[in-house]
């Protein structure tokens, strides 16, 4: 686990945390300045999925300069953005990582919303452009930080965590489908966010929401990939309800063995989260519709190496990742 200091900074002033060779985050003292967001140093944006698309949304409309980073050229550089049956066309400058590797462009501050499974191939792809101090905001499911701090050991690494919910109707258009809120683990940042658009808070606990985040989608979405449906749609499931009780218990035994506060349910809390996301689509259940790789290695399958390691049964969440397992290898047959 990612290990963060956090103190009361000036919200435009924070310190640089290093990753030191042991992996152990060592402060840079005196504090550096947040360079500010401009059109000759936007914020990129790594992860053209649902997320990325609605943060991109949002950071321009707040007025901030914004690239988003593609895989492949798109037809325009317009996002629909809807929210509550409210849609609008919001244009938004973009870059092809073909575009993008031959550039000498240098990225100073770079938000991250790719699908863990992909981050490190991703950010690899963009390594020589990613300045040594940029600030790297992590926004995504799963634990792949360890692996984030290992590829870039020098630059600033701030976890994220959200509970805001978004799919894609089609590359160009994303529906904001539940309105949650983003944690932070640094509030050097958080002027530089669309903190008027989206709920954006600072967090001195990050490393237990993350995987409080952790536990809630271990109990969502490999089952709304199971049965193929929207979130709200496990409230009304009889046999789904019962899996994710069990999920819940097993998860929160091993947060326990970790030492980690459990300060409500997390049945509960995954039950609050469904209802208030209950029209959107988890990721995983979008990857499996569209027969991509999904996340769930870094997911419940991350659950359960950690409780392997704690010699913790966890035969439900073995059960999830098993399952989506078997779902991937279908795609090939």
């Amino acid at each position: 686990m990612i290990k963060h200091k956090n103190k009361d900074e000036d919200a435009t002033i924070g310190p640089y945390l290093k990753v030191a060779t042991d992996g152990n985050y060592q402060e840079n003292m005196p504090a550096t300045e947040i360079a500010k967001i401009t059109t000759d140093n936007p914020w990129y944006i790594l992860g053209a999925g649902a997320m990325g698309c609605l943060w991109a949304s949002y950071l321009t409309l707040a007025g901030l300069p914004v690239v988003l980073i593609t895989r492949n050229k798109r037809n325009g550089n317009a996002i629909n953005l809807t929210k509550a049956n409210h849609s609008q066309s919001i244009t938004i400058k973009q870059i092809t990582l073909g575009e993008l590797k031959p550039s000498t462009l240098t990225i100073k501050h770079l938000l991250v919303t790719t699908k863990a499974q992909q981050t490190i191939s991703a950010l690899s792809d963009i390594k020589p452009h990613i300045d040594n101090d940029a600030i790297l905001f992590i926004l995504q499911n799963g634990m792949a930080g360890k692996h984030i701090a290992n590829l870039l050991p020098t630059q600033q690494l701030i976890t994220g965590i959200t509970t805001d919910g978004a799919y894609r109707t089609d590359e160009l258009s994303v529906v904001h489908a539940g309105t949650g809120e983003t944690l932070l683990g640094d509030k050097s940042i958080i002027d530089c966010l669309p903190k008027n658009h989206l709920a954006i808070k600072f967090c001195d606990d990050i490393d237990n929401k993350q995987w409080q985040k952790l536990a809630i989608n271990c109990a969502i979405n490999g089952l709304t990939a199971i049965y193929q449906c929207r979130n709200g749609e496990l409230l009304e499931n009889e046999e789904a309800l019962s899996r994710i009780k069990l999920l819940c218990n097993e998860i929160t035994a091993v947060m326990h063995a970790l030492g980690l506060s459990v300060h409500q349910s997390i049945f509960d809390q995954t039950l609050h989260t469904l209802t208030i996301t209950a029209d959107n689509y988890s990721s995983m259940y979008q990857d499996c519709q569209q027969q991509q790789s999904t996340e769930i290695d870094f997911i419940n399958g991350y659950l359960c190496s950690e409780a392997q390691r704690l010699n913790i049964n966890c035969p439900e969440n073995q059960r999830v990742l098993a399952a989506i397992k078997q779902i991937e290898q279908s795609y090939a047959q």
